[in-house]
């Protein structure tokens, strides 16, 4: 897992059971502005079934997290695991895949460089050669965030109720 790094106040450091409620807070407030305006069901959806105390407690036993903290504020999170060890199902996915799961910035503290320092923090920890993530269609803002840091969209999965999903894929240079 990545060590404690700071630049002014803002720390890069590994995720805890501790940080579950500033997890959730952080889901609060990202969750709505980003994915109601492109299906407010699946907003709610996502706060319900993957923004819960449960959930963390195991994505943080599968995954490893990293989270921003300014003044001893979570604002932001990422994380990253194998699709092999995810709690969901992806029939429609072969082989395993090191997946980013979750690159979210509290909506007051994006534009200063936390994801990007996320993301680069991630790349760093993937174990093969390819990083890849999940994006619902319509999520333009972290689409164009992603194909501007080098990901390529290489698969769209078509939901049946819900927004589809476009998996990205960065090739590592090693």
């Amino acid at each position: 897992m990545a060590e404690v790094r700071s630049a002014g106040t803002t720390t890069i450091r590994p995720g805890t059971v501790d940080d579950i409620p500033a997890f959730r807070d952080l889901g609060e407030a990202v969750v709505p502005p980003t994915y109601e305006p492109i299906d407010a069901a699946y907003a709610q959806r996502m706060l319900d079934e993957w923004w819960v105390p449960e959930v963390f407690e195991k994505s943080l036993a599968r995954n490893a997290h990293l989270v921003a903290e300014q003044d001893g504020e979570v604002v932001a999170l990422a994380n990253l695991g194998r699709l092999s060890q995810s709690y969901r199902d992806f029939p429609y996915v072969s082989g395993d895949r090191e997946v980013m799961w979750k690159l979210y910035v509290h909506p007051d503290h994006q534009g200063r460089g936390l994801g990007r320092r996320l993301l680069a923090e991630i790349e760093a920890m993937v174990e093969g050669d390819e990083l890849w993530l999940e994006v619902v269609e319509g999520n333009e803002q972290a689409y164009d965030f992603y194909r501007a840091h080098g990901f390529t969209e290489v698969e769209r999965i078509d939901g049946d109720e819900w927004p589809a999903d476009i998996w990205m894929r960065k090739v590592l240079a090693r």
